[in-house]
């Protein structure tokens, strides 16, 4: 199962993108997320399809479909990012924010968590090469695997909790009241 995402708010060429992927000559089924972009949803909905392929909306079940997922195609949104490293689900970033998100593609690629292939053409081709090469696909996983950091959050709360401990409080000066009119 390849899972398609844009983000909360379906953006990006994802209809090109979900066409060219679904057209690439693999056998897979296709789950396209198209957040809160009814237009896009609704679009996607009315197509026919070389492969089995679900549309959804905005989704709350993002963590149960990328366990469900062998293979993530999204922007380089860090969140999206963290949930997938969480889930030991490899990625092909189809495309990024300039400048806030650079970072995030060098950080896929150089740690092995998956490519880079801007473009409808370059994504459905870097799907079938997953694909054809699970073992790829397997090496990407472990390395998500390895990279993640599900305890982050509760690591960030604990270290702000025994900082804020230790800062002495300022005293409460009272306020005159003030006068009603």
């Amino acid at each position: 199962m390849v899972l398609l995402v844009g983000g909360g708010e379906g953006m990006g060429p994802l209809f090109k993108i979900a066409r060219a992927t679904a057209a690439c000559g693999e056998r897979f089924g296709l789950a396209i997320v198209t957040g809160r972009n009814i237009r896009l949803r609704d679009r996607l909905q009315g197509e026919a399809w070389d492969v089995p392929t679900f549309v959804y909306g905005f989704e709350r079940r993002m963590p149960q479909m990328m366990q469900a997922a062998s293979l993530l195609v999204t922007k380089a949104g860090p969140s999206t990012i963290a949930e997938a490293m969480n889930a030991g689900l490899p990625m092909i970033l189809y495309g990024r924010l300039p400048g806030q998100e650079d970072g995030n593609v060098d950080f896929v690629v150089e740690n092995g968590l998956g490519m880079w292939a801007p473009g409808s053409r370059r994504t459905a081709a870097a799907v079938a090469d997953w694909l054809s090469h699970p073992q790829k696909q397997n090496e990407a996983a472990a390395a998500c695997r390895r990279t993640a950091r599900p305890d982050a959050a509760d690591t960030v709360a604990s270290v702000l909790a025994t900082y804020l401990s230790r800062v002495p409080r300022l005293p409460v000066v009272p306020q005159p009241a003030r006068a009603s009119l």
